[in-house]
């Protein structure tokens, strides 16, 4: 068969897949790793293949015929690359022209008839892989396996040392974009908080005239019916305004709690008290928690300084708290989300819990953290105890590293 395609459709790993990683233009680095993977198992081709959706991508190559080289892939169900996606396993073909499982095409067009691949990753998952390529039929020894994995995991460093540029540059982006924008919110809100101010003045004149008015109107006899009622209106439109004015003043000061939440995240902060990233982030999650019964603050018994720097504690915290709110909302519970300390020589638990929080759901969120964080994070820890969502973090009392 001269096509296969033994992944189908798209799946979640193609969401890493950025224009850096796409670029057609030649990195030194992956080509340097290439040409060495051709040397040292003595291969004419040598490639970094990332498998997309319909068709294979040759990042880095040495060797290809000068059709492959100009094009720089090929049809992913034409590629010996797929098997290496789809098991997460080294792909090893000796013979292509006689082996059933693989297609045919470029056995036939290129005349490749031996193939070692070994997967390459981003993020934890498969993106293609690292691969040599023979026009004779061949075996690899263990130590040219070897040789090529060790290779791979240099692919793999380039490969995510490009997608966390890409995602750095984005957030420098995006700070330079948010900094001006919280100072002009900062401004709007503090011209509602002077109205709020001037209105509170007004309206206290205004009581003191509905007093005096009261006052008049107790002898019924001397008033028309009609000014009684005005009167009755007056004081009516006095109350909602009040109403109104207490709400707006609600929303405001909200509104300037989650913009000094977000000062937080975007600054650069180092070491911080744990209290205020918690404050934080229930300011930025507020409007989801409060559908769901809300989240009150602990008593702090002691109020640590946590290693991990604040930006990132506040954002962990937070998206626990709305992921935590977004499984709760699909079993409409409204006990809220309640939050226990536990504190130890150089970490503190944070326990988080609600009600009708099933174990799937815990482990669903365990797992989306995890997910969210990264690769593993040595002043950070996220686990799953009595159904229990379990934060740690390692506080400033001792010696400890600092990797942030």
């Amino acid at each position: 068969m001269d096509r296969i395609d033994v992944l189908g459709d798209s799946n979640k790993r193609f969401d890493l897949f950025t224009k850096e990683l796409l670029a057609e233009t030649n990195d030194s680095e992956l080509q340097e790793i290439v040409k060495k993977a051709a040397e040292e198992l003595d291969s004419p081709i040598a490639l970094v293949s990332l498998v997309l959706d319909q068709v294979q991508f040759f990042k880095a190559h040495v060797g290809l015929p000068p059709v492959l080289a100009s094009a720089r892939g090929t049809h992913r169900d034409v590629s010996f690359c797929q098997f290496v996606v789809r098991d997460g396993v080294t792909f090893e073909v000796s013979d292509a022209a006689n082996d059933p499982r693989i297609p045919q095409h470029v056995v036939k067009e290129y005349n490749i008839q031996a193939y070692l691949g070994v997967p390459i990753m981003v993020e934890e998952n498969v993106m293609g892989s690292l691969c040599v390529l023979d026009t004779k039929k061949r075996g690899f020894s263990k130590e040219e396996h070897s040789r090529l994995k060790k290779l791979a995991e240099l692919v793999n460093e380039r490969l995510g040392a490009m997608t966390r540029n890409r995602r750095q540059s984005r957030l420098d982006l995006t700070e330079a974009t948010l900094k001006p924008a919280f100072s002009e919110l900062s401004s709007s809100l503090k011209s509602i908080q002077d109205f709020i101010k001037l209105d509170y003045l007004a309206k206290t004149s205004i009581k003191t005239f509905l007093n005096h008015s009261n006052y008049l109107f107790s002898d019924k006899s001397q008033y028309s019916e009609a000014i009684r009622l005005a009167f009755e209106a007056a004081k009516k439109a006095h109350q909602l305004s009040n109403d109104l004015l207490f709400e707006i003043e609600l929303a405001m000061n909200d509104g300037l709690d989650c913009l000094n939440a977000l000062e937080q995240i975007v600054m650069n902060i180092e070491s911080t008290k744990l209290s205020e990233i918690v404050i934080s982030a229930q300011d930025l999650s507020r409007n989801a928690t409060k559908l769901i019964g809300g989240f009150p603050l602990p008593d702090f018994k002691s109020d640590p300084k946590i290693y991990t720097k604040g930006n990132l504690a506040i954002a962990i915290i937070t998206n626990c708290l709305l992921i935590i709110s977004s499984e709760l909302g699909k079993s409409e519970s409204s006990n809220g989300i309640s939050l226990e300390t536990n504190e130890h020589d150089e970490f503190i638990d944070l326990l988080f819990s609600a009600e009708n929080l099933s174990k799937v759901s815990a482990q669903k969120i365990i797992t989306d953290l995890n997910k969210l964080i990264g690769l593993e994070h040595p002043t950070i820890r996220v686990d799953l105890i009595d159904e229990k969502i379990k934060l740690q973090f390692m506080t400033i009392n001792k010696k400890a590293p600092r990797k942030d």
